[in-house]
């Protein structure tokens, strides 16, 4: 949306954001408190926990049966690591929660080795626990600076045309919602199931059947029942010291005493984890829609800042940080806007995780007003392909590609044919090796899993690999008069001249088409291995495609005339 109703006495009249507040809205919380120190810790002990945790004892006097209560708990720890890093508010609810259950007395009967990973766990849950609390009064501190800097003058925030706030995370509450409606479709399949089986054991015959084999790797016991015929169970208890065991049959539906109930540890499995799932993505979702709802309920904070576009993301800098050296908050932007810094209105009260509306200055004299797509993060945008914000390291690497850029802009001549960039032998070679290798394991693993959601898990990360694979060996870049036909995967697109600006050759081997403004970036993904081409001293094509096409993006006349 362009907007005109901005008068200059207006905007003057608006307060402005300095570094110095700036410095305390991008204020970080201190490292410890930091979410992948406890999450990597956490993740280790809970593992071992259960590892160490010894088998259960099932009799048929006690038998064995679905444990929803620990089953719950274990689960849990999925939402509360994945809310760690995105959702410290529902980190907070779900961390007392989890030390509820591991204050339950069942879980510290074990030997020594689950009593310390136990205690791991509770210590790390404080951690957690402390640190998201951190987390957020550094959050209250940021809207507190805003709201100051502000000094008190709130209008009502603009809304672009084709924006709608009501969307605003509802496909995460929508699929949020039927992930836990699965989760709990599921769980009642297995309840009736168990109830079923209660009504069966209740009319069961009951016999004692000697033990002929017990494989405690497999957890399966084979019996021989009284007609002669042996029988094999899967079990989730030890019988290593017994010789004969009771067992129910009906028909044909045969169970051991002391398991008399299927086994449904698939369906138990899956359905716990769409709600360990689900439930971050719905919270997630709500948290979205009230942030966003808050910014148009009434009057909200507004000051002048400078903003650009950076990788996808919108950088706002402080009124007095001319040349953009300290990005404060980035955030994906709705609409796409011009790279370079101008004079923007941020209207709100920001912080780490929430929302705002930006209205940006244009070269025409009008304001185009955008709002967040994605939660507001601290400081610069960082490269989709790398990860990366603005290092050293990463300026170094910019000052080498210009050097070589000026360097082909010199001896770069104008051909008469098209110019073809495709994988070199030292990317086929590792892509082809790197496929196989990742199949044949995978294979091996699969062959020695029974449960077919674990095979179908396995197979699915090698599908990964393989597509993977194929993008390295398969991409292509063709230029010619009318632009650039980029393959990837299985289909291939033309990029006219007129929308690209730039290309990247990035430092873990991504190949990046950046485009003007309203045209989204082309990335070819992991196309190269760079270190691997400086230790054989082999030159990348991907690199001397990104100098080539930036070349004749700055010299038209480099362009090839024949088309491909």
């Amino acid at each position: 949306m362009t907007m005109s109703s901005f008068p200059e006495a207006d905007v003057l009249a608006r307060p402005w954001l300095s570094a110095d507040a700036g410095r305390w809205v991008s204020l970080r919380v201190p490292l410890w408190a930091r979410p992948v120190g406890p999450a990597a810790v956490l993740l280790v002990a809970v593992i071992a926990a259960i590892a160490a945790a010894p088998d259960e004892v099932c009799t048929a006097g006690q038998p064995c049966a679905a444990d929803w209560l620990d089953a719950a708990g274990t689960m849990l720890f999925v939402p509360y690591l994945l809310s760690l890093f995105a959702l410290p508010e529902l980190a907070a609810v779900l961390a007392p929660l989890l030390l509820l259950y591991m204050a339950e007395p069942s879980q510290w009967h074990g030997g020594a080795a689950e009593k310390i990973a136990d205690s791991v766990v509770v210590m790390v849950l404080g951690w957690g626990w402390a640190a998201v609390m951190a987390r957020l009064r550094v959050r209250r501190r940021q809207r507190s600076v805003v709201r100051d800097a502000a000094g008190g003058i709130k209008v009502l925030a603009p809304v672009p045309d084709d924006f709608r706030p009501w969307q605003r995370g509802l496909f995460r509450c929508v699929v949020g919602v039927l992930m836990c409606a699965a989760a709990c479709a599921l769980i009642t399949t297995v309840v009736l199931d168990d109830r079923a089986d209660d009504r069966t054991a209740g009319t069961a015959k009951s016999q004692e059947a000697p033990v002929v084999a017990y494989n405690g790797d497999e957890y399966t016991l084979t019996v021989r029942l009284a007609d002669g015929t042996r029988h094999q169970f899967d079990v989730i208890g030890s019988y290593h010291d017994d010789n004969t065991v009771r067992v129910l049959t009906h028909g044909s539906w045969v169970r051991l005493a002391s398991e008399p109930y299927g086994d449904r540890t698939d369906r138990q499995l899956v359905a716990l984890s769409l709600a360990g799932l689900g439930l971050p993505l719905l919270v997630s979702g709500l948290f979205a829609r009230r942030g966003a709802a808050a910014l148009r309920r009434g009057p909200v904070p507004v000051l002048r800042v400078l903003s650009r576009e950076r990788w996808g993301r919108t950088e706002i800098f402080a009124t007095d940080d001319a040349d953009g050296a300290s990005p404060i908050l980035n955030y994906k932007p709705h609409i796409s806007n011009r790279t370079n810094l101008r004079s923007a209105h941020l209207y709100g009260l920001p912080s780490e995780g929430g929302e705002l509306v930006l209205a940006s200055a244009t070269e025409f004299g009008n304001w185009s007003v955008d709002a967040t797509v994605s939660p507001i993060r601290l400081g610069a945008a960082a490269d989709p392909d790398t990860g990366s914000i603005d290092t050293k390291q990463s300026a170094a690497q910019r000052r080498s590609s210009e050097s070589l850029l000026q360097e082909a802009l010199t001896s770069m001549s104008q051909g008469a044919g098209h110019v073809r960039w495709q994988a070199g032998p030292v990317a086929r070679c590792v892509a082809a090796v790197f496929g196989i290798a990742v199949i044949a394991l995978l294979g091996v693993l699969a062959s020695e899993v029974s449960s077919w959601w674990h095979s179908g898990y396995l197979w699915l990360i090698g599908l990964n690999a393989v597509i993977s694979a194929h993008r390295m060996l398969s991409w292509r870049v063709t230029a010619d008069p009318a632009g650039l036909h980029v393959r990837k995967h299985w289909r291939t697109h033309l990029l006219p001249w007129t929308d690209v600006t730039s290309a990247v050759y990035t430092a873990r081997g991504g190949l990046t088409l950046s485009c003007r403004p309203g045209v989204a970036h082309v990335s070819l993904g992991t196309v190269g291995f760079p270190a691997l081409e400086r230790g054989l001293n082999r030159p990348s094509r991907a690199a001397r495609a990104a100098v080539e096409i930036s070349a004749m993006v700055q010299e038209p006349n480099l362009r090839p005339k024949d088309n491909a």
